[in-house]
């Protein structure tokens, strides 16, 4: 059986606390509290089609969701439009979900190196290796180890050795974050040192220059974010000996019509 969208479990639990109050409470009344034609609400409801985008960001702020739930259900609904069929992921997101209380976890690139090098083969958890792989003093290794303890996001096992507590995290999308943005303007400027410093058979920069229907970029979103997590995927899938960092930057160099008005 199908896991249902977790958009359409929101939207069905939302349904289920209102009735709970008020047994009278109909499909009808819920539709207009939405903002939603009842025909189609009654339609979405059923799985036979999903929410019009259009009536998304509506239906967000009347349910009312925390900023980890908008994301899971903006995930899921653009998902449910949009699919890339060769690399199979799961419907469900579980990788575990970073926020603004992680934010020198986020914003500092060595925190995310450091969880991935659990990845590697011949990875020995140590500070020494640590500090030697990220190419920093051993002070530093030292701060980023116990920044990831502090997190719980790392843990010393019976023997002393350190331990990977989730085996994936993230952060949330389309939420405004002082630690995102932080974590984008270093990634920028690594790419400018890597640009310089790696071999071009090593690294692969690229990019295009297109000319876009605004409305579409909620789709165009939704299919970056599915390419990231297929493209982890794909590259997971095999003995793993190095850490590499994929950004995917898309933003108008142009005034928009909503930067306009």
């Amino acid at each position: 059986m199908e896991t249902q969208s977790y958009y359409l479990a929101k939207i069905k639990e939302n349904l289920s606390m209102r009735q709970r109050g008020n047994p009278h409470y109909s499909l009808r009344a819920y539709a207009r509290d939405l903002g939603v034609h009842p025909a189609t609400l009654s339609q979405i409801i059923k799985g036979n089609r999903p929410l019009p985008l259009k009536n998304s960001s509506q239906v967000l702020e009347k349910l009312n969701l925390g900023p980890k739930e908008r994301t899971l259900f903006m995930e899921s609904l653009l998902k449910s439009k949009v699919a890339l069929d060769e690399i199979k992921i799961s419907d469900l997101d579980e990788r575990f979900m970073l926020d603004e209380s992680h934010y020198k976890i986020i914003s500092e690139w060595e925190h995310y190196v450091v969880l991935d090098l659990f990845e590697l083969k011949s990875f020995e958890a140590s500070l020494i290796e640590i500090a030697q792989r990220l190419g920093v003093t051993e002070n530093r290794a030292e701060v980023v180890v116990n920044n990831l303890l502090t997190a719980g996001l790392l843990k010393v096992d019976e023997t002393g050795r350190f331990q990977k507590v989730h085996d994936d995290v993230r952060t949330t999308e389309d939420i405004k974050s002082q630690a995102l943005k932080d974590s984008h303007k270093e990634t920028m400027r690594m790419g400018i040192d890597k640009l310089e410093e790696i071999e071009v058979e090593l690294r692969d920069f690229s990019s295009a220059t297109v000319a876009i229907d605004l409305n579409k970029l909620p789709e165009a979103k939704a299919i970056i974010r599915e390419f990231r997590q297929k493209m982890s995927a794909l590259l997971r899938d095999g003995e793993k000996t190095d850490v590499y960092q994929l950004a995917i930057q898309f933003y108008p160099m142009t005034k928009t019509t909503k930067q306009k008005n």
